[in-house]
């Protein structure tokens, strides 16, 4: 199973009809290729479903007029076609997440609205929206890449791969443990996570904004514990239950105080559990796995890379 975004970067040099006022022109064809991702509803990144992108020139703070726009992605793929000037130097930045109709994504004065976040070109910044965040959605997933000092100087054939600037945050549960909780009528019917989050970060390298993160609370959502979706981890024949899932903005290593805290099917609280310290990391996975339901002192954390390879500590 594919886990990644591809892109194609394809330039092709012009002839003399090429030839303008500010020096030859070269066309640029990016392709994007969501590659074959299984139907999943956990951590599998098909919610996302558009592609904001922006070009620099020479190491401009500004995106060049009408150089920068969004893409919808249509059967995993989006095209988009540029003509660059041949001999300069680019920055494109791409940005990859979900809007609830990706082809009318509010565009104003070099932003980007999308629902769970805002792309601003000017300022080279993405802001993450916390108002009203809920735990166990998917829809706030995305990806990003740049492209740093792209001198356009005749044919290119490349591939890159997006990342996601986030970790992500799984709690799961033995098979055991959620049958042992189900035969004592413990049902879970919602969860919600408390994390540490930042709140932006730098379109062209990826920096975080703030010198410290925000504790951010994932609001009670329905848990994805009853789906058919299991966290499976390498070189471990134990699969897990979901029992809870988020997202959050992170530097490139950090760790976090964490709370995780569910309700029963009548809504009673029943328990919260407390985690410290707890490293995540960008483009990570950091899995919080064991009895957490019968015995929540039985637990291991697990942190593996999303793409490719996995990693334990």
């Amino acid at each position: 199973m594919s886990k990644f975004f591809h892109f194609i970067l394809i330039v092709a040099t012009l002839v003399a009809t090429s030839c303008m006022g500010d020096g030859f022109r070269s066309d640029v064809t990016f392709t994007a290729d969501l590659g074959g991702i299984e139907s999943r509803a956990i951590a599998d990144g098909t919610t996302v479903n558009q592609v904001a992108w922006a070009v620099y020139v020479d190491g401009s703070s500004t995106p060049l007029k009408d150089m920068w726009g969004t893409m919808p992605l249509s059967n995993r793929q989006a095209e988009l076609n540029l003509r660059l000037t041949t001999g300069r130097t680019y920055d494109i930045v791409f940005f990859a997440y979900y809007t609830e109709n990706p082809s009318s994504t509010t565009e104003i004065n070099g932003e980007i609205n999308p629902l769970y976040y805002e792309v601003s070109f000017i300022d080279k910044m993405v802001s993450v929206k916390y108002d009203g965040a809920t735990a166990n959605d998917e829809k706030r997933d995305c990806f990003w890449h740049v492209e740093n000092n792209l001198k356009v100087d005749g044919p290119i054939n490349r591939k890159f791969l997006l990342t996601r600037p986030l970790a992500q945050l799984n709690f799961g549960v033995t098979e055991s443990d959620f049958n042992s909780a189900l035969g004592s009528t413990f049902k879970i019917e919602d969860t919600e996570i408390t994390v540490d989050s930042y709140t932006k970060f730098n379109l062209l390298d990826g920096s975080l904004s703030e010198p410290m993160p925000t504790t951010i609370k994932f609001a009670r959502n329905t848990t994805p514990l009853y789906n058919d979706d299991y966290l499976i981890l390498k070189n471990q024949s134990e699969r897990y239950k979901y029992l809870a899932t988020t997202y959050t903005l992170v530097n490139e290593k950090c760790t976090s105080n964490v709370a995780l805290t569910f309700w029963d099917s009548t809504g009673i609280e029943l328990h919260t559990l407390n985690y410290s310290f707890v490293p995540l990391q960008r483009n990570y996975r950091t899995n919080i796995i064991g009895h957490l339901l019968t015995n929540p002192h039985l637990f291991t954390i697990v942190i593996d890379e999303e793409f490719e390879g996995d990693h334990t500590h």
